[in-house]
């Protein structure tokens, strides 16, 4: 069992379909059918349910053998698994702070969220960067669970690299997203096999001069990687329009064969009709 601090609980029955757990921070809501909903404030006893009983903090240890590492971004991911009581399981993920963990589910299990510095947060916001586990249990007997993950990026204001002398630099109005925290995501994505979602990062552009055979094409090279190594993520330039990121890449194939990208360097450009970055070119620094 890990020691914490502060405790935060999430409980659902089962049968109630369509209901969705949140991360919250102040309150816990229950929803029970054939009962009158209940709320519970962070820090008073642990809602009872029919038939289960979340306590404040994990009564297990989290074996780190049941520990699965996962990649999160702000595509949705699904993660299922059978689980008995007093057999935790656990996942664990990197985030950077003021990014926001999404959790939903429609099982009856308990939740906690450790901080990289082995606190429970109390809220879905995120205030550290590094390596948080998420730990899993349920109530009684044996039970199969699904979750949705997802993080959501945190923005930040995009300056003008245009020369000026009478100005302050032109900052965006609209919350655009780091392009480097995009080009990160989007590795992330393809390491979780999220294609159809990656190939939409893709311009006009780079499809026809790197991808001719179009969809089936890029998800046939994917597939015979089997992973991706991501290291550093350089934003070396950024206006509204266009983007110049450095990524550090290395593919390791399905046949055991491990190579780094040698083309590092990543040109964006900023598709009004997508709101987003788009991958337009990729070259040797």
């Amino acid at each position: 069992m890990i020691t914490t601090q502060r405790n935060f609980i999430f409980n659902k029955k089962r049968g109630n379909s369509g209901k969705i757990i949140l991360l919250s921070a102040i309150v816990l809501l229950l929803f029970n059918s054939g009962c009158k909903s209940q709320s519970q404030t962070l820090g008073q006893a642990p809602l009872n349910t029919p038939g289960a009983t979340c306590p404040d903090k994990p009564v297990d240890s989290l074996d780190t053998k049941n520990v699965k590492q996962i990649q999160l971004t702000s595509q949705p991911i699904k993660e299922s698994s059978q689980l008995r009581a007093g057999k935790d399981l656990g996942y664990t993920f990197e985030a950077q702070s003021g990014q926001r963990l999404n959790i939903q589910t429609n099982d009856e299990i308990c939740i906690w969220v450790y901080t990289p510095d082995n606190q429970i947060i109390t809220g879905k916001d995120l205030t550290q960067t590094g390596k948080y586990i998420i730990q899993i249990s349920v109530p009684k007997g044996l039970s199969t669970f699904d979750l949705q993950l997802a993080l959501e990026s945190s923005s930040k204001p995009i300056y003008s690299n245009q020369p000026t002398t009478t100005q302050e630099p032109n900052i965006s109005t609209s919350e655009v997203q780091s392009a480097d925290t995009f080009v990160r995501n989007h590795y992330i994505a393809i390491n979780n096999r999220q294609y159809s979602f990656s190939y939409k990062n893709l311009s006009p552009r780079f499809i026809n001069e790197n991808i001719p055979g179009g969809y089936s094409d890029y998800q046939r090279w994917w597939d015979s990687v089997k992973e991706i190594k991501i290291g550093e993520i350089k934003l070396l330039k950024q206006n509204n329009n266009q983007a110049i990121v450095n990524a550090e890449l290395w593919y390791t194939m399905n046949d055991g064969k491990t190579f780094q990208d040698s083309k590092s360097r990543i040109d964006l450009v900023w598709s009004n009709d997508s709101n987003k970055w788009l991958f337009d070119m990729k070259s040797e620094p």
